[in-house]
């Protein structure tokens, strides 16, 4: 089995201060350069100039979904490909789960409120972690 690359950077696209606050210190404990945005135009922007190894997006934001951020980068970036998790509290089914990992490739899907516990082991599914953290 290969090795994990270093999560180093990440954008966390929410519009919810609190949920980004959450994931952003989630992030830091590990060291990670967090990058945050309140919604999805701007994540759209950023990603596709920062080219984030992670992309951390919620379900839904104002300007774009977390599943148009991804399909508009599928469509323009084909080569870019982050590793994407979207944390939803409304989009809250196995149908929107196995659409988003099929047609987008969505790395993860977790439903909020996402506990510190499950997103480091999402992250840790993809990711090696910088020393620090839980």
């Amino acid at each position: 089995m290969s090795e994990l690359p270093l999560l180093t950077r990440a954008l966390v696209a929410d519009d919810s201060r609190i949920t980004r606050a959450f994931t952003v210190e989630v992030l830091k404990e590990f060291g990670v350069e967090v990058r945050e945005v309140s919604d999805g135009r701007e994540a759209l922007r950023l990603a596709s100039r920062e080219h984030f190894p992670l992309l951390i997006l919620d379900g839904l934001m104002p300007g774009l979904t977390a599943f148009e951020v991804v399909a508009q980068l599928r469509e323009t970036e084909p080569e870019y490909k982050p590793v994407v998790i979207i944390q939803t509290a409304l989009y809250k089914s196995r149908k929107w789960e196995s659409e988003a990992r099929a047609n987008l490739g969505v790395a993860e899907y977790l439903e909020k409120p996402v506990e510190p516990h499950t997103l480091i082991e999402a992250l840790r599914r993809h990711f090696s972690l910088p020393a620090g953290g839980s």
